[in-house]
């Protein structure tokens, strides 16, 4: 494909896409049941490509489907946290690590500026200052 072309992407994917962002930004909240009629009514399109879409946040598990039931916006539950956060931790470790085997010396020198900084502020529970 020539780079100065534009790829076109298909409906369902614009459709997801656009989905995905209202989930990100809580337009469509944890739990909230999608209604399918009014969305494709708000986006001009038919069921079909809403649906499609649908699937694909529903295999990114943004999205819950029900047999007979509906869609739901997925709700993250204590387990799924205690299941993340150690993943999570994990991966933030390799981060620093991966980071102060790059850092420069004046990179250092700054962090360790920025960490005694935030020492003083927590001695003194300032720390509300600090932001």
């Amino acid at each position: 494909m020539d780079p100065s072309q534009i790829a076109q992407t298909a409906l369902y994917q614009e459709v997801a896409e656009r989905l995905r962002q209202r989930i990100f930004a809580h337009q469509l909240a944890p739990g909230a049941r999608i209604d399918e009629q009014a969305l494709a009514t708000d986006y001009g399109i038919s069921r079909t490509p809403l649906r499609e879409a649908l699937k694909v946040l529903a295999a990114e598990g943004l999205v819950t489907l029900r047999p007979r039931r509906g869609c739901f916006v997925t709700e993250i539950s204590e387990q799924d946290l205690d299941d993340i956060f150690p993943l999570m931790a994990m991966l933030e470790g390799r981060c620093a690590l991966e980071a102060t085997t790059r850092a420069q010396p004046d990179d250092l020198a700054r962090l360790d500026a920025l960490h005694a900084e935030l020492q003083r502020f927590a001695e003194t529970k300032e720390i509300e200052h600090f932001f």
